[in-house]
């Protein structure tokens, strides 16, 4: 029988992630959420659920219990429906590697970048006009596009120093990089048990707007050299290993592009970012995976409403 699974799909979890204290969540069944969740055409199924606030009645007993990113409202949440939540990180670890700085920490795939934790660091790295004229600065925890700004040469405005200064007072760094022509945008996801066993995807070739605003994955096979599949595989390696050391389990995602630099040449920064939750590209297949490896294809109780 097919596994079917409950959704719990709090697209917003980075500012949960970015303000615990001050985060409200926001209605599970609004129109944006489900908007969103018509995107995942591969990770739901039809026979799954997506979980709403205002959801009556018993649940079928073979349903398995996912969240998009198990922060501490979104346990909550599964527990107010009489659903067992997931098995997951505490809140500590989930901020620690979403934060970009994390993904900082591990190498920087473009050169020209550096993640910034005070303004006398950034400006001093913006100073240096970025190769392409153009930097852009995203704040620690951040999605779909959000919390970014570009700076056109070697000054910032009084509207991005807010910005930046806003993030250094909440005690977080930003992001700063070159913007350039992104030619390709690809994902690689992977799996990580309780134990420490990692699960690996393929790659997969992403649809992005001009502000790397996921619009959905491609059905075409990614064409990529020997070299740059290598990178990613590496990456997403490393990445796992990170992971671990840093008590995180479940899904992941690395994010990569391969762009156009200096007239005709081409690079790829095979991590640009790492998204430690599901994504929206994430692999149906991968799920089930690390389900069967969990032994978690059920969940352990849920009560009569």
């Amino acid at each position: 029988m097919a596994t079917r699974v409950a959704w719990l799909l709090n697209f917003d979890a980075d500012l949960e992630l970015q303000d615990p204290v001050g985060y409200r969540p926001r209605p599970l069944d609004s129109e944006r959420a489900f908007a969103l969740a018509e995107r995942l055409t591969d990770l739901l199924r039809p026979e799954d659920v997506v979980l709403a606030a205002n959801r009556t009645g018993a649940l079928s007993s073979d349903l398995t219990v996912q969240a998009f990113c198990p922060t501490p409202s979104a346990l909550k949440r599964i527990g107010a429906l009489k659903l067992t939540p997931p098995a997951s990180p505490g809140l500590a670890v989930l901020r620690k590697v979403n934060d970009r700085s994390f993904c900082a920490a591990l190498g920087h795939g473009l050169p020209h970048s550096c993640f910034a934790r005070d303004m006398a660091t950034l400006e001093r790295h913006i100073s240096t006009p970025s190769p392409t004229g153009t930097y852009v600065i995203k704040r620690a925890f951040s999605f779909a596009g959000r919390e970014q700004r570009r700076v056109h040469g070697s000054a910032l405005d009084a509207s991005t120093r807010g910005f930046c200064a806003r993030s250094f007072g909440r005690g977080e760094g930003v992001q700063v990089e070159p913007w350039v022509e992104r030619l390709l945008d690809v994902s690689r996801h992977g799996y990580i048990t309780r134990a420490g066993r990692l699960l690996v995807g393929a790659t997969r070739e992403q649809r992005c707007d001009a502000m790397g605003r996921f619009q959905g994955m491609s059905s075409a096979s990614v064409a990529l050299s020997p070299g740059e599949d290598e990178a990613l595989e590496a990456e997403v390696r490393t990445t796992a290993a990170a992971l671990v050391a840093a008590g995180y389990f479940g899904p992941f995602g690395i994010d990569g592009f391969r762009y156009r630099h200096g007239g005709d040449d081409v690079g790829l920064n095979p991590r640009c970012e790492i998204n430690a939750r599901f994504t929206m590209g994430y692999p149906r297949i991968l799920l089930l995976q690390g389900l069967d490896a969990e032994g978690t294809h059920r969940p352990t109780a849920i009560d009569d409403a």
